[in-house]
């Protein structure tokens, strides 16, 4: 299972800043961690020797996906379209077995022994790896990538990517002016696996660094995975994840 905990990994301030910025080469964040270049070039030539970015790593099972959105801003609200346009953090966090270089053990403190040259995670530019083909299933428009980040894979071959993007998906609004406020529904699913190849697990929205708006008002907001069956010929499943703000319109923001 792969949990959406920022402390599984070292060095996460580092990662986020990486985030910000829009990337960093290598060396530069070798230059700025923790450990020597002695010990991450290891893992790292690991990381590439075993890494196929064209092929599934299965491994006993369904890939889970595990996802959650961490909301930044609404940028506006379209009652004429139907459509509303947010920028968020799409967390989407994995495991590949096949990328992991240690097998995890306590040393007599009871603290993590990582094994040899003691690397426990590290960024790295997200076309080396597979990546699973989890997109909006509603979106108006072509989400649009604000920067690109690197990955950050740990040791036990945990992948956390966390792409910032501004989504712009349709949306009920007919109530948005009333007292009950309009549920926006953000849905996400594998574009080319079935339930079989690539399980869904959602991890909720954050509101933890949401910009509040003079215009609107954020009520609440909840997520849930549902399980689709689209084709009567095919008994295979098909998660979807769903992600769900309440908004409402201020109509008097003085």
């Amino acid at each position: 299972m792969c949990i959406l905990k920022r402390k599984k990994f070292i060095d996460y301030a580092l990662f986020i800043n990486v985030i910000q910025n829009g990337g960093a080469q290598l060396k530069g964040i070798i230059a700025s961690s923790t450990e020597s270049r002695e010990d991450i070039w290891p893992a790292v030539n690991n990381v590439r020797f075993n890494s196929n970015p064209d092929i599934l790593p299965l491994h006993g099972g369904p890939k889970e996906v595990t996802l959650s959105i961490e909301l930044s801003k609404i940028r506006e609200v379209d009652t004429a379209r139907g459509e509303a346009e947010i920028i968020a953090m799409v967390n989407l966090c994995w495991k590949d077995h096949y990328l992991s270089w240690y097998t995890p053990t306590r040393n007599e403190s009871g603290s993590s022994d990582h094994g040899p040259g003691r690397v426990a995670s590290f960024p790295i530019d997200i076309k080396r790896l597979w990546t699973p083909d989890i997109v909006a299933i509603n979106p108006a428009t072509n989400p649009e990538l604000l920067y690109r980040p690197l990955a950050l894979i740990s040791a036990d071959g945990t992948v956390l990517y966390v792409p910032n993007l501004r989504i712009r998906f349709r949306c009920n609004l007919e109530d948005f002016e009333e007292r009950q406020g309009a549920n926006c529904t953000l849905i996400y699913g594998s574009w080319t696996h079935d339930g079989n190849k690539i399980s869904l697990e959602d991890n909720g929205v954050s509101v933890h660094d949401y910009e509040e708006d003079s215009r609107f008002e954020l009520v609440e907001t909840y997520a849930e995975v549902e399980v689709k069956h689209y084709y009567h010929c095919c008994p295979e499943p098909y998660p979807q994840a769903k992600f769900t703000i309440n908004i409402k319109k201020i109509l008097f923001p003085w």
